[in-house]
C-alpha cells in the first residue's frame, strides 16, 4: 500500500495539535497553561520522525517501510532528541529532583495527554491508567517528597475533574482523518 507522503504529515500536524490541547486541558486543571508545549516537534528531524511514529501508531499496516529503510532509527533518533532536549521530560534532567515544578506539571499533563490518548482514542486495553504508568514506568527514579506529594496530588485532581468526553472531543478532528 502507498501512502502519501503529504497525509503522513498534514496526520502528524492534526495530531499534535490535538496532543497540545489535551495537554493544556489537562495543565488547565491544575491551574497551568503550556502552549508552547512540544514546539520543537515543528522542527526537523524531529518533525519527521515523529510523523512516522505517530502515522505508524495510528496504521500500523499502513506501508511506510517503503519510504526509509532506516524507517524505525529515524523514529527512534527523533524521540531521542526530543526527550534530551525538552524540559518536560526526565531525560533532560541528570536528576529528577531537578525537575522545577512548573516543568512537573507540565510533564504530569503530558503523561495524562499521552495515557488519554492511548486508552480512550487508540483504545489499548493493554495501558493501565495514569496512576498504575507512573508505578511501572517512573516511580523507581528518586523523587523529592515534594514531587510525589505534586505528582500524587495532580493525579487525584486529573482523576476527579477530568471531563473525558469534553477531551475525547479534543482528537476529533484528529479521528476524522483517521
Amino acid at each position: 500500500m502507498k501512502v502519501d507522503v503529504s497525509y503522513i504529515f498534514k496526520f502528524y500536524e492534526t495530531r499534535l495539535k490535538c496532543h497540545v490541547t489535551a495537554v493544556n486541558y489537562f495543565a488547565s486543571l491544575l491551574g497551568h497553561s503550556f502552549p508552547d508545549h512540544d514546539g520543537d516537534k515543528n522542527k526537523e528531524p524531529i518533525r519527521t520522525g515523529y510523523a512516522y511514529v505517530f502515522y505508524n501508531k495510528y496504521h500500523p499496516d499502513g506501508g511506510l517501510l517503503y519510504l526509509k529503510k532506516d524507517y524505525a532509527e529515524l523514529c527512534k533518533d527523533a524521540q531521542n532528541e526530543h526527550h534530551k532536549h525538552a524540559t518536560h521530560h526526565v531525560q533532560y534532567y541528570s536528576n529528577v529532583s531537578q525537575i522545577p515544578d512548573v516543568r512537573l506539571y507540565e510533564m504530569i499533563s503530558d503523561w495524562a495527554s499521552a495515557n488519554f490518548e492511548q486508552t480512550n482514542i487508540l483504545g489499548d486495553t493493554q495501558t493501565p491508567c495514569l496512576e498504575k504508568w507512573f508505578d511501572n514506568n517512573m516511580a523507581h527514579l528518586p523523587w523529592t517528597e515534594h514531587q510525589i506529594d505534586i505528582i500524587n496530588k495532580s493525579f487525584k485532581i486529573i482523576r476527579e475533574k477530568t471531563d473525558k468526553n469534553k477531551v475525547i472531543s479534543i482528537w476529533d478532528e484528529l479521528v476524522k482523518i483517521v
